[in-house]
């Protein structure tokens, strides 16, 4: 028999030892406060779509200003040594329509509400009737008369991240929302391509753990919310820490266009993280379903050449992919191009 590939051992030892401390922790009296952590969903005429997590509280701040660098260390130990209710019992409703769920070994659950939309935003109530818990998550469902769909990075296309530099990715890490950096007049030309009804969607890499300091960087810098479709960094057989990038992005955007099959998309994204290639993909297996792309330039000159023959290739296809270096040059172009 052969023997079995290193990367497979460590992962397969990783997952135990994951295991492990889990069930360790889960065999702990939970003494401190339980938090029902929503994420924002999406719906269509008639279905609701939400998910989020249980969490045990572990009194993270959310800042409105810059903190010091030892508050940062904390919060963001704190954000990925995160203590998760497994098996809890959790119920959700809207309107008239009730249904209950139980959290996953990682504290995760995802409900699906048979009900009709009240707004733009919908708000759904949730419940741990076991723990006397509350909280309210948001669900958006785009209206009739949205002209298109926005799918958006996050990572060094609406904040700066330096996604592809270790360094540059731990720095930003370690700040909170309120000192994150927006790249300048994102927010102006997300808000003209929402316009009110067109539904934003972000999908990143980044880990499900960042959530809330994202969202709430999102509503300090004036960027139009939307579902953010992040990434569980758990351990299984097949994957050490994280999904590829692509593999990651794609599927995500593949739901997307699957659960709204007559919305049109624009894609923004950055030359850093393979953005360019991943959207081309989404064209030649989507025709016709995308009307733009918007590539913000973070790279050398040298990437500009192989960003330059998929902007070829893409217009090939009928789409028109736009190198840009700022928000400002990005606005111009959709203003020509009749989207804001």
């Amino acid at each position: 028999m052969k023997p079995m590939p290193t990367g497979r051992r460590l992962r397969r030892a990783a997952l135990a030892l994951e295991e492990r401390l889990d069930r360790r922790a889960s065999g702990r009296p939970v003494t401190r406060r339980v938090l029902i952590s929503p994420y924002r969903g999406f719906g269509r005429a008639g279905e609701l779509l939400i998910r989020g997590r249980v969490v045990v509280d572990k009194r993270i701040t959310r800042a409105t200003e810059a903190e010091p660098l030892w508050r940062n260390l904390i919060n963001t130990y704190r954000r990925f040594q995160s203590d998760e209710l497994a098996g809890a019992r959790i119920v959700a409703s809207h309107r008239d329509a009730l249904i209950e769920s139980v959290t996953d070994d990682e504290g995760f659950f995802q409900v699906r509400l048979q009900s009709e939309a009240d707004a733009l935003w919908n708000d759904v109530q949730l419940r741990l009737p076991e723990h006397d818990v509350a909280a309210v998550g948001h669900v958006l469902v785009p209206p009739h008369d949205a002209a298109f769909g926005i799918i958006s990075d996050i990572d060094d296309t609406v904040v700066t991240t330096n996604a592809t530099s270790l360094l540059g990715m731990a720095r930003s890490i370690l700040r909170n929302a309120a000192a994150r950096l927006p790249f300048e007049g994102v927010a102006d030309f997300y808000r003209a391509l929402h316009a009110g009804r067109n539904p934003l969607f972000y999908v990143s890499s980044s880990p499900w753990n960042l959530y809330e300091l994202l969202d709430d960087f999102m509503a300090i810098n004036g960027i139009p919310h939307g579902p953010m479709l992040l990434q569980d960094w758990g351990i299984d057989e097949h994957t050490l820490i994280l999904e590829s990038h692509t593999t990651h992005k794609l599927a995500q955007i593949q739901t997307l266009f699957d659960y709204y099959p007559q919305l049109r998309f624009v894609l923004i994204g950055d030359s850093g993280q393979h953005d360019p290639e991943i959207y081309l993909r989404v064209m030649q297996a989507h025709p016709g379903r995308v009307l733009a792309v918007f590539i913000r330039d973070v790279t050398p000159d040298l990437r500009d050449r192989a960003v330059a023959r998929m902007a070829e290739e893409a217009s090939n296809l009928g789409v028109e992919m736009v190198y840009v270096r700022d928000s400002a040059e990005a606005a111009a172009h959709a203003r020509r191009m009749g989207l804001i």
